[in-house]
């Protein structure tokens, strides 16, 4: 009986423990989970395709390949016409030159698709990148009351903006597990919305180097989804791939 006693006080000191933890220790518990600061540093080049997914089909892809050293960039997807559009730029600038179909397009047309591309940067390195966006200048965090969801209980982040990024309104809530740091989903309210959208995360892989993040996004309603079909970091890239089709 007293062993059972101790048993039962040493779960309920561990339990205490882990939801009696710092906003401080909770970041840095998910900056552990997705193989810490050091490994972020030196993950130089992403690669990755965002494709959302809508009762169980994709609805669209976009791939994206960047150089986080310089801010090179190469955007591919296709025009409403499904015609192939490639982007090449740099995010730091915005500056570069996109194609339709392998012909590079008039000044007017190329500024409208420097935007589109430079704004499906922002959204969809986002949706993959947020446990190590945590603390981008700009960006408030808040500790709130743990939750519990589906009899799990969870550390839950806030995240709001200071005038950063091209929606500074959109609001964020991680659902942080205590024990791991992984974040297993999050509820978000966008800028000019009314309600909110709750998403689990799945399908954590160490994208190289030991980088280990959630590869699907999954909307708690099942009838939408967040897709990293490609999801890398690469160790080297041609310098032509940011400069020539």
């Amino acid at each position: 009986m007293k062993q059972i006693c101790y048993t039962l006080a040493l779960v309920f000191l561990a339990a205490s423990t882990l939801f009696g933890q710092s906003k401080t220790e909770v970041v840095n518990a998910v900056w552990n989970s997705a193989g810490g600061k050091k490994v972020w540093e030196q993950s130089r080049y992403i690669m990755f395709e965002f494709a959302p997914e809508r009762d169980g089909k994709t609805v669209t892809s976009r791939t994206h390949l960047w150089d986080r050293y310089t801010g090179d960039y190469r955007f591919e997807t296709k025009t409403s016409d499904n015609k192939s559009l490639l982007v090449l730029f740099n995010v730091q600038n915005q500056k570069g030159q996109s194609f339709i179909d392998g012909a590079a397009v008039p000044d007017s047309l190329n500024a409208v698709n420097l935007k589109k591309a430079y704004a499906s940067f922002v959204n969809d390195s986002y949706w993959l990148l947020v446990p190590v966006k945590l603390e981008d200048p700009g960006v408030n965090l808040e500790l709130k009351d743990a939750e519990e969801v589906d009899g799990k209980k969870y550390n839950v982040l806030h995240l709001d903006f200071d005038k950063v990024g091209l929606t500074p309104g959109d609001q964020y809530w991680l659902y942080i597990d205590p024990a791991t740091g992984t974040i297993n989903r999050w509820k978000f309210l966008l800028q000019g919305q009314k309600e909110p959208g709750i998403f689990t995360w799945t399908n954590y892989k160490d994208l190289g180097g030991g980088l280990k993040l959630a590869t699907r996004k999954q909307n708690i309603n099942q009838n939408s989804a967040i897709n990293f079909p490609i999801a890398t970091v690469l160790v080297s890239v041609d310098p032509e791939k940011f400069k020539k089709q």
